[in-house]
């Protein structure tokens, strides 16, 4: 009995991990606009210093979309490089980061 409420605990915190990352290995958005500078899965660059997706998560959906919109710091603005609901996308896999 021990042994099935442990491998149901781990598959509770294993398994949404691994989905969120397949969700942004599987996005074609992410993977040209975004998974160059913050990695294929999300976890962040540190060479580029970029940190993990989960640590953007925190951000309102008005801020993560501002800057995809407008850029912020050396990340280019996609502002008609992307449509709104692409971004409404990204912010909403970015959120699922948690």
């Amino acid at each position: 009995m021990k042994k099935l409420l442990f491998a149901v605990l781990l598959l509770t915190l294993v398994v949404p991990s691994m989905s969120f990352a397949a969700d942004l290995a599987s996005d074609p958005i992410y993977k040209s606009k975004c998974a160059g500078c913050h990695g294929p899965n999300g976890e962040g660059k540190p060479a580029l210093k970029t940190a993990p997706m989960k640590d953007y998560a925190a951000k309102s959906d008005a801020e993560l979309t501002e800057s995809i919109t407008k850029g912020k710091g050396k990340m280019p603005a996609y502002d008609g490089k992307l449509t709104p609901e692409q971004i409404k996308t990204l912010v909403a896999e970015i959120k699922a980061t948690k």
